[in-house]
């Protein structure tokens, strides 16, 4: 058995006095319980007692599980009833892990959505920045219902000149190619030829390590409109995800409450299981409760463990 660390909870179930008062002297003062219980199962066979065991073992992995899912941090402490009523127990402990777990998965896939929706207007403002910045008028970028192709892109300013001549040289007058405004060591073009030709034209720019810009659809009359309008709708979405994260922070804290005192039960019912199995039935033992104030050496919890069921726990 490894040695604890700080913050770590014992609980044993020990019939053995002297044990007993170890136990109960390795924890912090006023953080420690003992209390005399019967061990009994009511008349369980050995066969049902270990099928609980198997049982219990289950549900305390699936909270463990749910409480990681969920971010939880695992707060142990000493469970308030002697006996767990183990069928309606084990009952509505499941029905606490699947509304738990259900009411998690929902509120983060809303905000999962929110956020995607954010990411998508940060590239859209992103976007539509950029072609506002180019120089190019509204009318300019619009292809319109004609027989024409525009492509938007930037270009190396020293290879502009390159570019032209071999464009022009190629499709004469069948291509236009505007320049736009100087971006550091870039420059903005626009490029307009015949559809049948536009696959020819970008070809020829890529060559010259053009950079195409996808012009974003928009509503607004012009551009500037349409960033104010999507900066508008960032602004509703950011709320929005702001009031979604503090309804999951609500509900991980009512789900912490409810799913440590759940495993606190699930533990303690546990330990008597076991306690029944090593010690006996209708055995007079010690159930005890204590937040260590230290490392313990581990021979004393083998020579524990030796007298009854031991069981560490680090808790916050």
């Amino acid at each position: 058995m490894s040695t604890p660390a700080k913050n770590t909870v014992l609980r044993a179930i020990l019939a053995d006095d002297a044990s007993v008062r170890t136990a109960t002297a390795l924890g912090t003062p006023g953080k420690t319980q003992s209390k005399r219980i019967p061990l009994t199962s009511g008349q369980l066979t050995t066969e049902q007692i270990v099928g609980r065991i198997k049982e219990l073992s289950k549900l305390r992995d699936e909270i463990l599980q749910v409480m990681r899912q969920l971010n939880l941090t695992r707060e142990a402490g000493p469970r308030t009833v002697d006996q767990l009523n183990y069928d309606s127990e084990l009952e509505s402990a499941k029905q606490e892990l699947d509304e738990a777990r259900n009411q998690y998965q929902e509120a983060q896939g809303r905000i999962d959505k929110i956020q995607r929706q954010i990411d998508d207007s940060k590239k859209r403002i992103a976007a539509l920045t950029e072609v506002s910045q180019t120089g190019f008028a509204t009318d300019q970028l619009e292809s319109g219902a004609g027989d024409f192709r525009r492509v938007l892109g930037r270009l190396p300013v020293k290879k502009l000149e390159t570019a032209q001549k071999a464009m022009l040289g190629q499709l004469k007058d069948q291509a236009i190619l505007a320049v736009g405004n100087k971006r550091q060591d870039a420059v903005y073009i626009l490029s307009a030829t015949p559809k049948d030709k536009s696959s020819q034209a970008l070809q020829m720019l890529l060559l010259y390590d053009f950079t195409p810009i996808e012009i974003p659809e928009y509503e607004s009359p012009d551009i500037k409109s349409e960033i104010q309008t999507e900066e508008d709708r960032g602004k509703v979405l950011f709320k929005e995800l702001d009031e979604l994260k503090l309804q999951l922070d609500d509900l991980r804290r009512k789900a912490s409450v409810t799913l440590n005192s759940r495993l606190d039960g699930v533990v303690d019912a546990l330990m008597l299981l076991r306690g029944i199995l090593k010690l006996g039935e209708g055995t007079q033992a010690s159930r005890i409760y204590a937040q260590l104030e230290s490392v313990l050496p581990s021979e004393t919890l083998k020579d524990l463990s030796r007298k009854g069921i031991i069981e560490l726990e680090s808790s916050s």
